[in-house]
């Protein structure tokens, strides 16, 4: 299956694959513990079973068993999910316009000063790659 054939997370596809990020290869069991310790809401094994599988059959995850217990890892790293994701936003949302995407990003949010000074020397980075 080719990455442009995979589909889109759900935000609960998101959740669970933030966590398989973060931790690396994890049991289901890892999984369900690091998402109930952020929620309110707990969710159950089997509802985390039955996600692991949808993102393994979609092609997020890969998986390896060792006697009865499963152990996943991502198929693809988040950088090039996110990626995806902004992409999608960009093309859906913004008409393909970047200018458009960032000036929401800076309206619709509180930027710190540490923020933007991060966001300045990305800028004078891009700026001096391109030259």
């Amino acid at each position: 299956m080719s990455r442009k054939e995979v589909p889109k997370l759900s935000a609960g596809n998101f959740e669970i694959m933030k966590v398989i990020w973060e931790k690396g290869e994890s049991t289901a069991v890892e999984v369900l513990e690091a998402i109930n310790k952020k929620r309110k809401d707990k969710i159950g094994r089997t509802s985390i079973l039955v996600q692991l599988t949808r993102l393994r059959e979609y092609g997020w995850l890969k998986y390896r068993k060792v006697k009865r217990t499963y152990y996943y890892s991502a198929a693809f790293d988040r950088e090039k999910a996110s990626g995806d994701i902004v992409n999608d936003i960009k093309t859906r949302v913004f008409d393909g316009s970047r200018t458009e995407l960032v000036r929401c990003l800076f309206e619709n949010s509180e930027i710190t000063d540490e923020e933007m000074k991060d966001i300045r020397e990305m800028l004078d980075r891009f700026d001096r790659s391109q030259s």
